[in-house]
């Protein structure tokens, strides 16, 4: 078959054998050069009875209370109140926090950094995609960004 090709064909031919395995092979060391990515596992916690601890080394009631805290954002800690639910923008705050699912475009421009014009693309955003599954959706939305982000995470919370 390669006898059947012309001189000038052959060279063509050699040509992009040489790039793709060019490319290739800079595909393959970019992928080996990008180094380690750092993963964090978090393991739940299981309490048989409130109080109770597991009886490991180096645990603690507080990292208990902690972790606990951190995954349950929608229920109000003793010293707050609870907002009462009357309605959808009831239900859009609970202490003091917004779900970005629910929340109205002045409850949104209350957060540090959204304006009018950033509220409405969240709210436009979640009519037209959907709702936000995890804070990290809001990335999404056109102008907010890592650092937006943090600085509203705070005072938001996603209601299961």
């Amino acid at each position: 078959m390669v006898n059947e090709l012309s001189k000038q064909q052959r060279k063509v031919l050699i040509v992009l054998v040489i790039a793709i395995l060019l490319g290739t092979g800079r595909l393959g060391f970019s992928a080996i050069s990008r180094g380690a990515v750092e993963v964090h596992l978090v393991k739940p916690v299981t309490v048989a009875w409130p109080g109770t601890t597991p009886d490991e080394p180096g645990f603690s009631s507080e990292m208990l209370t902690l972790s606990t805290a951190e995954q349950e954002p929608d229920k109000p800690k003793a010293d707050q109140e609870a907002v009462p639910s009357t309605g959808s923008a009831a239900e859009a705050t609970l202490a003091g926090r917004l779900d970005p699912n629910i929340a109205t475009s002045e409850q949104l421009q209350t957060l540090p950094g959204i304006g009018p014009v950033l509220a409405a693309r969240i709210i436009d955003y979640r009519e037209t995609v959907g709702k936000f599954v995890i804070l990290e959706d809001l990335l999404a939305v056109k102008g907010i960004g890592e650092k937006t982000l943090a600085k509203i995470r705070p005072y938001l919370y996603i209601k299961e």
